[in-house]
């Protein structure tokens, strides 16, 4: 990287799944920031001032299996800090039964709806995604398909894509919190937690994302 090149980090995770039952929404969620430290560091501060000893020990903390305080904490933190939120909500009941055998490609379809959503505003584009597999096939395909949606509206910008297991990236941790906060709005009509960030969400809305 040039020393005068722009970079925007975006990370990505979801919530829900994309099987034909289960959850009625699932979400994906996009965080684009330019300070990646001060967001990991909310999942260490968490640990240190937050967390019970037994807890402190687990690999990964999620919004999902935490209380009101823990999910509280954290939200109310990426609420203060130098970063945005794009989110895409599918109401299950939307999708075409078929494609419920075709998870892959519906879910890079669904992170190319988001994209769409995303300002791109720098040089280069730093994702990281919540790694679903190990295929390197369906990675690849993931990274072929996303790349030509971002240089498909900007032909100059390069793209990065890596894809990370949650328990490795303190912000992949960051935004389960907000994708479960997302998803929690629509699925049981409990927007308490979605408020704590709303002001960082730029879109997010079914009507409005499967026009």
């Amino acid at each position: 990287m040039k020393a005068n090149e722009h970079v925007e980090y975006i990370f990505i995770d979801e919530s829900g799944d994309l099987g034909q039952y289960g959850s009625k929404y699932f979400t994906i969620v996009a965080l684009t920031t330019h300070d990646v430290t001060s967001l990991s560091r909310i999942m260490k501060r968490l640990r240190e001032r937050k967390l019970k000893k037994k807890m402190k020990e687990l690999p990964e903390i999620k919004a999902n299996n935490s209380n009101a305080q823990i999910r509280g904490f954290v939200l109310m933190k990426i609420n203060a800090s130098d970063c945005s939120i794009s989110a895409v909500v599918i109401p299950k009941s939307k999708i075409k039964t078929d494609f419920f055998d075709r998870k892959e490609m519906l879910y890079n379809y669904l992170c190319g709806i988001l994209f769409e959503q995303i300002s791109l505003n720098a040089d280069i584009v730093d994702i990281t995604i919540d790694k679903k597999h190990s295929n390197r096939i369906l990675m690849e395909d993931f990274n072929q398909y996303i790349e030509s949606k971002i240089t498909g509206r900007r032909g100059d910008i390069k793209v990065v894509i890596r894809h990370l297991e949650s328990h490795a990236s303190n912000v992949l941790q960051v935004v389960d919190f907000v994708a479960w906060a997302v998803n929690r709005k629509f699925t049981f009509d409990d927007p308490t937690y979605y408020d704590m960030v709303k002001s960082k969400i730029k879109n997010s809305g079914k009507e409005e994302i499967l026009q």
